[in-house]
């Protein structure tokens, strides 16, 4: 445990990894979705997760990205155990700070991780835009969220950022707020009861 804390136990290194386990992300995005960390202390922050094997940096179109390495990803499990031990101490606070879409996308790969039997047994793959911002749902024996473009999805679904802060926050949520736009209801329906929500 002080070895791991050595490595994570930094203000806010375990807020980077919790934007970099929803996908991987440009500087810029990292900062908006980690309001009131400074730009410098981010850097040394990414520096020291470098340095130690967590991140790299990777160049995508162009760009460069930072994202988490196999050892970095490998702390998937005990950081989602953690949000959940963290999420039954206050259920009904609101967060400090609008979560990011990489924070979302962590938070629903949690909640998938323990869907067990609710998961559909074939694969399905779900597009899923909260407000002006998307990302891939994949259900089924391997299941994941992350924020990267989907080509071939099932089904295009949209929800309001409020109604999905809501469902996060511990709220019951209506069927409803998830609106398919195109493409499969079957797979709408799947993503819903692998949330835990009743389909309407």
């Amino acid at each position: 445990m002080a070895r791991a804390l050595d490595v994570v136990g930094d203000r806010w290194t375990i807020l980077i990894l919790r934007e970099l386990l929803g996908g991987a992300a440009r500087f810029q995005d990292l900062h908006e979705g980690l309001p009131g960390i400074a730009k410098n202390l981010l850097t040394e922050r990414l520096r020291r997760l470098e340095s130690d094997g967590i991140v790299e940096r990777v160049r995508s179109h162009g760009v460069t990205l930072y994202a988490l390495t196999e050892r970095g990803a490998a702390a998937r499990t005990a950081l989602e155990e953690l949000a959940f031990w963290g999420a039954k101490l206050d259920p009904i606070a609101p967060p400090q700070h609008p979560r990011s879409i990489r924070a979302i996308a962590m938070a629903l790969h949690a909640l998938l991780a323990k869907a067990g039997d609710a998961l559909p047994n074939e694969g399905q793959v779900v597009e899923l835009k909260i407000d002006d911002e998307v990302m891939q749902i994949v259900l089924g024996a391997r299941s994941s969220a992350s924020v990267r473009p989907t080509t071939d999805a099932d089904a295009r679904v949209r929800v309001p950022r409020s109604a999905m802060a809501d469902f996060l926050s511990g709220q019951s949520l209506d069927a409803d707020r998830f609106v398919l736009v195109s493409g499969d209801e079957n797979a709408r329906t799947a993503l819903l009861r692998s949330l835990g929500i009743v389909p309407s």
